[in-house]
């Protein structure tokens, strides 16, 4: 029996393993398996270290913002972030596909979701790559996004839609790729809101999902958005409803850009995997 514990991120459903209980080389078919309905069931696995600099590597070795926030969120619980200002528990992680640390804050609230955000930091902000067909390209740390509007492709066709894409995009060997169908929405003084349509694929474990939330795919929509009409401050609608919110920060020494939104702890306890190691 192996300890794990199951969140969802705005939708988006994570589970996360202890990184000593699964070899990395045994860590994609696992991922394969316990996504499935007939186990426990959900987008996304990572594996995760909390002795040291805590650290979170994701199934396929890339990078996901909203498995970031979800860890941010047991570290908080487990008493492993710091009091910081507004009386938010801060600290920094390690994760799969970035080459620095990442800030994570988590605030919890009275009769509401805790409210965990995940930052990156950039001497300058991605400029997207325009391709045929009004695509474009926003490559974050661990993950390329292709952005685009109109309707996301049927179940019957998406998986070779995608295949297309990757190629003309050339992406295909690309750790993760996002898929992104993004609509612009109403714009006030100071935040932009918009709806997002993600797919993602991810290379080591062949699995192509239409997800219910996507942080990463929000980042790179705001990087996209942010790109066109200057706006620092997003509020993205993802499919399961939720929003997700984008902050952009200018420095001295570049841009911190905050992604943040609630995260529920759905279910924690032990599975078995027998037959799975």
């Amino acid at each position: 029996m192996f300890p794990f514990w199951k969140m969802t991120p705005g939708g988006n459903p994570t589970i996360l393993f202890k990184a000593e209980d699964i070899l990395p080389a045994s860590r994609a078919m696992v991922a394969n398996a316990v996504m499935s309905d007939q186990h426990i069931g959900g987008e996304q696995t990572g594996y995760v270290r909390f002795e040291g600099t805590p650290r979170l590597d994701m199934m396929g070795g890339e990078f996901c913002l909203n498995a970031t926030r979800c860890f941010a969120l047991l570290l908080a619980e487990k008493g492993l972030l710091h009091r910081g200002e507004d009386n938010a528990l801060c600290g920094s992680v390690e994760v799969s596909g970035v080459p620095d640390t990442v800030s994570v804050r988590v605030v919890f609230r009275d009769h509401a979701l805790p409210f965990a955000e995940a930052c990156l930091n950039f001497s300058s902000l991605p400029e997207p790559e325009r391709f045929p067909g009004n695509v474009f390209l926003v490559r974050v740390p661990g993950i390329a996004h292709i952005i685009q509007s109109g309707e996301c492709p049927p179940a019957t066709t998406l998986p070779s839609f995608c295949e297309h894409q990757r190629l003309s995009c050339a992406v295909a060997a690309e750790e993760a790729v996002g898929h992104l169908w993004l609509k612009e929405g109403s714009a006030s003084e100071t935040t932009r809101e918009a709806e997002l349509h993600p797919v993602v694929w991810v290379r080591d474990t062949q699995t192509l999902c239409r997800e219910s939330a996507c942080g990463s795919g929000t980042l790179a929509s705001a990087l996209f958005l942010h790109a066109i009409t200057g706006t620092e401050h997003f509020r993205i609608t993802q499919p399961s409803g939720c929003a997700l919110s984008v902050r952009m920060e200018q420095r001295n020494n570049g841009w911190h850009v905050w992604v943040g939104g609630p995260v529920r702890m759905t279910a924690q306890g032990e599975t078995d995997l027998t037959g799975i190691l």
